[in-house]
């Protein structure tokens, strides 16, 4: 996984500062740090894992001061947007970011992690970096410690809405290794990483973000 290049579905706009500008994150952010205030407990410490241009890094340390959050990123040009955001925010919660590749160790010790977080990721790398993911943050999340995770995916028993569809179809045709994942599949990483199976919170435009509990 380490060679291959970040998948990219939208262009991003650059400030002078360094600082780079998503349009989802601009329509999503508000709506994915609210769930975040709304779950996660009174303190403590999140890593969020592929933080992208750093927009929700920011706005979650603004929201949640109490909490100690550690962006990290694959890529170098997210890291070099990350510093950029961290730097014009100077809010002492909000750390710079850290590189971290799913599918290698984390340079964190074992049950040190309060929170982890992920937006937008499970659709864009193959299902291995998903199970990566889920047995990473199992392996470095406190006991009761949680891993959330948003984006789209097929849940049971219901209707598959026809943009997620639509948008399914569109990443496999990029790569058959991405793709909108189902419910069950997700569960079953959980189950095999020691995380309870989730918890689904609707978001707006046919996204969900899932609580994972570290028992």
């Amino acid at each position: 996984m380490t060679d291959d290049p970040p998948a990219r579905l939208e262009s991003l706009e650059d400030a002078a500062d360094g600082r780079r500008f998503s349009p989802s994150a601009g329509r999503n952010r508000e709506a994915i740090v609210a769930a975040l205030v709304d779950l996660l407990p009174a303190r403590g410490t999140c890593l969020e894992v592929a933080a992208g241009t750093g927009e929700h890094a920011v706005l979650a340390a603004e929201r949640l001061p109490t909490w100690t959050w550690q962006p990290t990123d694959r890529d170098r040009e997210a890291l070099a947007s990350i510093r950029a955001w961290v730097a014009n925010a100077n809010r002492p919660n909000l750390r710079p970011p850290v590189a971290l590749e799913l599918g290698q160790p984390w340079p964190y010790a074992n049950e040190s992690l309060d929170a982890v977080f992920a937006s937008n990721v499970m659709h864009i790398a193959p299902i291995a970096a998903t199970a990566s993911l889920f047995r990473e943050a199992a392996a470095h999340l406190k006991p009761g410690g949680v891993l959330l995770v948003y984006g789209p995916v097929f849940l049971p028993g219901e209707p598959r809405p026809a943009g997620n569809v639509a948008f399914d179809a569109e990443l496999r045709a990029k790569d058959p290794s991405y793709g909108v994942r189902t419910l069950d599949e997700l569960r079953e990483l959980a189950l095999d990483s020691r995380l309870t199976a989730p918890a689904v919170r609707r978001m707006p435009t046919n996204n969900v973000l899932l609580r994972f509990d570290r028992g």
